[in-house]
C-alpha cells in the first residue's frame, strides 16, 4: 500500500472504515481541485506539457494508495505500447490485447484477491484492461477502409499506434484512473490537443464548470455517506447473520430491499465523484444542447435519479456504470453481431464482464441472473402487448400508480436477490442468503422460460395462424 494509506490507518480505524476506502475516497476529492487548476494552466500549452502533467499527477495519486505495485500499471501500459508499435491496426494486435491485458488482470486476481472486498491495484488495473482493448479495436478500425465502418466507428477509430507518453497519460488521467469511467482515446486526444467539441473550452469565454462539478461532487458523497451509515444495518454482515435469519419473512424482504439498494449507493458515489473530476478537468464537456446550455455529460458514470425510480430491469441496468456497458456494447456485443442472435452477442457481453471482476463464481451467477431477468422481462412486455385484456389493463390510467408500485417492488427484490452473489462471491455464502427465499428467484424466473417455450410460444405461433387464416377468409 501507499504512504497516504499509512497515514490514514488511524482516522480510518476511529471512523470503522477500511484505511484503503478513506485513502481511495481522499484522492478522488483531491484530485478535482488539481484537475481544475491543471486544465487552466495547461490552456494552450503543447500537447506533450499537458500528457507529462497528467502521467506524473497520476502517478502520484498511484503511489499514494498502491505505493510499489503501481509498478504492475506501468508495466501493462509499456507492454501495450510495443504490441499496438509492432502489430496495431490488426485483427492480430486486437486478439493479442486480450491475451495481454486480461491475462495479467486474471493471473493477478489468482494471487492477490480475496472474497473480502479491497481497494488494491488491481481496481485501477481493471480500468486499464478496458482502455488498453478499446485502443487496439479503434487502431484496427483505423486501418480499414472508412466505408465499411458503422457511424460510432468512424467517431472512434485512430490512425496511428499511440506514442508512450500518451498512452501514460490517458491510463494516468486522473479523471479516469481510479475506477473509470472509460472514454476512448480518440475523445482523449481531441481534449489533448483542443479539437472538436473541446474548442469552446479554450476560447475567451469558457463555459462554467464549477456549478456542475460541485453538483456531482455533493451527490457522490450524500452517497458515500449513506452507504457508510446505513452499511451495519443493511449490509452483507447483517445479511449473513442470526438476526437477519431469524427475523419474520415481511421483516426479511424489506432489509433485502434496502440492503440491495444501499449496495448501489456505494458505487454509485464514488462513479459521480470520478465525474466531478472529469468535470473539473473539462473532459466531460460535451458542447452544447439545443438551448445554447452547455453539456457535461461526455462521460457521466450513473443516474441517480433513474437508479431510484427504474421499475424495470433495463432501465435500472441503464442507470449505473454507464460507460463501461458503453464499452461493452461497442467492443464486445456489437463485434459479435456476426453470429446473428443477439441473445448469444449478450450472453457473451456477460460472460466477458463476469471474467474481468474475477473467478468467483458469485460474478457468474450475478450476471445470469442478470441476463434472464432482462429476456423475461422483454418476454412478459411483449405478451402483454400481444394479449388485449391485459394491454388495456396496463394502459388504463387508474392502474398507472398500481402497476408501478407492483412492478418497481418486484424488480427491487429480485435485483437484491440477483446481485447477492456478486457481493458475497462464494457459493456457501451466496446459499445461506438464498436459501431463506427458498431460491424464489430461480423458481420463479427458470419455471417461467420453461412455461414460456414449452406452451406460450406455441400458442402464439397457432393464435398468428389462425388470424393469418381469417385474413384470407375475409380477402376472399
Amino acid at each position: 500500500m501507499g504512504f497516504i494509506h499509512d497515514l490514514l490507518e488511524g482516522p480510518a480505524d476511529f471512523l470503522g472504515v477500511p484505511a484503503s476506502g478513506l485513502t481511495f475516497l481522499a484522492s478522488l476529492l483531491l484530485s478535482a481541485p488539481i484537475c481544475y487548476k491543471l486544465k487552466d494552466f495547461l490552456n494552450g500549452q503543447p500537447a506533450y506539457m499537458k500528457h507529462i502533467a497528467f502521467t506524473l499527477a497520476g502517478v502520484f495519486f498511484s503511489v499514494c494508495n498502491y505505493g510499489i505495485d503501481t509498478s504492475h500499471l506501468f508495466i501493462t501500459i509499456v507492454a501495450n505500447y510495443f504490441l499496438l508499435l509492432f502489430t496495431g491496426g490488426t485483427a492480430m494486435s486486437v486478439a493479442l490485447s486480450f491475451v495481454l491485458n486480461m491475462g495479467y488482470l486474471l493471473v493477478a486476481y489468482v494471487f492477490v484477491s480475496s472474497d473480502i472486498y479491497e481497494i488494491i491495484w488491481t481496481t485501477p488495473q481493471c480500468v486499464i484492461t478496458l482502455r488498453m482493448i478499446g485502443i487496439a479495436f479503434d487502431l484496427m478500425d483505423g486501418n480499414m477502409p472508412k466505408e465499411k465502418l458503422s457511424k460510432e466507428q468512424q467517431q472512434l477509430y485512430i490512425s496511428k499506434a499511440p506514442t508512450l507518453l500518451e498512452l501514460l497519460s490517458a491510463c494516468f488521467y486522473p479523471g479516469g484512473f481510479f475506477a473509470g469511467p472509460q472514454f476512448s482515446f480518440r475523445m482523449f486526444l481531441e481534449f489533448v490537443n483542443e479539437e472538436g467539441t473541446y474548442k469552446p473550452l479554450y476560447s475567451n469565454d469558457p463555459p462554467d464548470r464549477v456549478k456542475p462539478a460541485l453538483k456531482a461532487m455533493a451527490t457522490g458523497m450524500t452517497c458515500v455517506v449513506i452507504y457508510a451509515l446505513c452499511n451495519n444495518s443493511f449490509g452483507p454482515m447483517y445479511i449473513s447473520s442470526s438476526e437477519f435469519e431469524n427475523s419474520a419473512m415481511i421483516i426479511k424482504v424489506i432489509r433485502f430491499c434496502l440492503y440491495g439498494y444501499n449496495f448501489y449507493f456505494k458505487y454509485v458515489g464514488f462513479w459521480l465523484l470520478t465525474e466531478s473530476v472529469c468535470i473539473c478537468g473539462g473532459l466531460a464537456y460535451n458542447g452544447q444542447d439545443k438551448d445554447g446550455q452547455h453539456r457535461w455529460d461526455a462521460v457521466i458514470g450513473a443516474r441517480l435519479y433513474l437508479l431510484l425510480t427504474a421499475n424495470a430491469f433495463r432501465d435500472l441496468i441503464r442507470s449505473f456504470n454507464l460507460t463501461t456497458n458503453l464499452w461493452t456494447a461497442r467492443y464486445v456485443y456489437k463485434r459479435c453481431r456476426f453470429l446473428g442472435n443477439r441473445h448469444l452477442s449478450q450472453a457473451i457481453s456477460l460472460l466477458f464482464l463476469a471474467i474481468w471482476h474475477g473467478f468467483f463464481v458469485g460474478y457468474f451467477l450475478c450476471f445470469q441472473l442478470e441476463m434472464i431477468y432482462v429476456m423475461v422481462e422483454d418476454q412478459v412486455v411483449a405478451l402483454s402487448e400481444k394479449i388485449p385484456a391485459l394491454r388495456n389493463l396496463v394502459n388504463k390510467p387508474s392502474a398507472k400508480v398500481p402497476v408501478y408500485i407492483i412492478t418497481k417492488a418486484w424488480m427491487t427484490f429480485f435485483w437484491a436477490y440477483a446481485i447477492t452473489p456478486f457481493i458475497f462471491l462464494r457459493l456457501s455464502k451466496i446459499h445461506h442468503v438464498w436459501r431463506q427465499f427458498y431460491y424464489c428467484g430461480h423458481v420463479i424466473y427458470f419455471s417461467w422460460v420453461l412455461l414460456y417455450f414449452l406452451f406460450i410460444v406455441p400458442q402464439l405461433k397457432r393464435m398468428a395462424k389462425k388470424e393469418e387464416k381469417d385474413k384470407q377468409k375475409k380477402s376472399e
